[in-house]
């Protein structure tokens, strides 16, 4: 059991984090009840956006008697593909964090509910589209909200759908009737940007892990000149990126046929180390928000304060970077592929082919150039597309659902390319030892098992499978 405090949620954890239980801090049940005072005292005393107000452009309607239930059931308005489990459920743990920093204007028994909710494993059934990350992810939260709180709509426990009042009931959870402005401080999130960027970043983390270990294979069959992985590359190259990348790859170049290799060989260290680099950047701004209020209003030192906390922006830079970084990796595999396939560069038949063969493994490259294809096809920022919303008051939103959601399609489609590279390698090392080619598509099959076992993958390789 973790203890939930407002703790920073480190992407390498991301992973694994929807398979733990939590309990609230004591510190932030306290925190919560003092917030919710102060909240209650602001509105008696003065105009809280969402108490008294309309949303959004609405900001400007008067409204008496809020009804809470009525803000979730209108923000319910998610559509397409099923999201997958383990998204809703990181989404709601880095909620439930965000909400134990006290901040936002909501009774511990709200909290109590997420918690609840989290450790009985009822992951509510969410639509991938419906939030342009920016007013909060209201869409999706509101889907969330709904079948916790109120019991509407549908959940996943134990992998199988049940409806949400079922979930609840069996678990001993009753309807929970949502107070003054509890609604929207619940919804007005970034956290679900927050959740799917942080699993694309992680996907992304260990899949380019592994990516070294295949391509060292890959290097036993073409050879490469030591020079281009030697310690004094890092002496003289200064970015942190390239040490780490030397480190990782400890390539001893056994054989050396070339004065220089071909970029996809040679400049490993730096096309890697900057991927690396880059990865790790987009952790950091998804590692401060999974700790930030994300809340308007919020409450800070006894006051209400209306701010744009929920804005996603971090999360979808962190996204666009993550996958944009990404792309360089799949062109760099493809690369390499082509020439596993070239006599000229590993000293083996034309394309792996035996006398017999009419083919040989020349079609490898044709799937990974189409997968290659694909990753520069989706490589365009998501989170630079903004449409304003709600009129002219919503006018500049972070679109970071998109950009994560693009960001899984990219680690989908370089988990398909490091398989390839993976089961062509060993066909090239069947070949340097006298014995002929498997059949591709098992060897590609058992290489993409392998990767997503030795990864820790397992838990996302439906959705992995399904995603390019």
């Amino acid at each position: 059991m973790r203890e939930i405090c407002g703790f920073s949620i480190a992407v390498s954890d991301a992973c694994e984090l929807i398979e733990e239980r939590f309990n609230l801090c004591k510190n932030s049940i306290s925190k919560a009840n003092e917030s919710r005072g102060f909240y209650e005292k602001a509105v008696k005393e003065g105009r809280i956006y969402g108490s008294s107000t309309g949303l959004g452009a609405l900001s400007t309607v008067e409204v008496k008697g809020q009804k809470e239930d009525k803000i979730i059931i209108e923000h319910d308005v998610g559509i397409g593909k099923i999201a997958p489990q383990a998204l809703v459920k990181l989404a709601m743990i880095i909620r439930l964090n965000q909400l134990s920093l006290g901040n936002a204007p909501v009774r511990p028994d709200a909290l109590k509910r997420f918690e609840d909710a989290i450790n009985s494993d009822i992951t509510p059934v969410v639509n991938m589209e419906g939030s342009v990350g920016a007013s909060g992810d209201l869409a999706p939260f509101a889907r969330i909200v709904r079948c916790i709180f109120l019991g509407e709509g549908e959940a996943f426990m134990n992998g199988k759908k049940v409806k949400c009042k079922e979930a609840l009931k069996l678990h001993g959870l009753e309807k929970l009737k949502l107070e003054m402005g509890e609604a929207l401080a619940l919804i007005n999130t970034n956290a679900w940007s927050i959740a799917g960027a942080s699993l694309g970043v992680c996907i992304a983390n260990r899949l380019l892990k592994k990516s070294f270990e295949v391509l060292k294979r890959t290097m036993e069959v073409t050879g490469c000149n030591k020079q281009h992985f030697s310690d004094e590359i890092s002496q003289v190259k200064k970015p942190k990126g390239v040490k780490e990348a030397l480190e990782l790859l400890g390539v001893e170049c056994k054989k050396t046929p070339r004065l220089q290799d071909p970029y996809s060989i040679r400049c490993i260290p730096h096309v890697y180390g900057a991927t690396l680099s880059a990865l790790e950047y987009s952790s950091s701004l998804l590692e401060a928000e999974s700790s930030s209020s994300s809340t308007n209003p919020f409450i800070y030192n006894g006051k209400a304060y209306h701010a744009c906390n929920f804005h996603a922006i971090y999360a979808g830079l962190a996204a666009d970077v993550a996958k944009i970084a990404m792309v360089y990796i799949g062109n760099s595999i493809e690369r390499r592929i082509a020439h596993l396939l070239n006599s000229s560069t590993t000293g083996l038949p034309e394309f792996l082919a035996s006398k017999d063969s009419p083919t040989g493994a020349m079609i490898y490259q044709y799937t990974a150039a189409s997968l290659s294809a694909k990753l520069r096809g989706i490589s365009l920022p998501m989170s630079v597309h903004s449409i304003p919303t709600s009129g002219f008051q919503e006018d500049v939103v972070s679109m970071a659902p998109n950009a994560f959601a693009e960001l899984l399609r990219a680690d989908s489609t370089i988990l398909m390319l490091i398989a390839i590279e993976d089961a062509l390698a060993k066909q090239a090392m069947r070949v340097m030892n006298g014995i002929d080619i498997e059949d591709p598509r098992v060897a590609i099959e058992n290489s993409l098992e392998e990767i997503i076992a030795s990864t820790g993958l397992a838990r996302f390789r439906e959705f992995l499978l399904e995603m390019a």
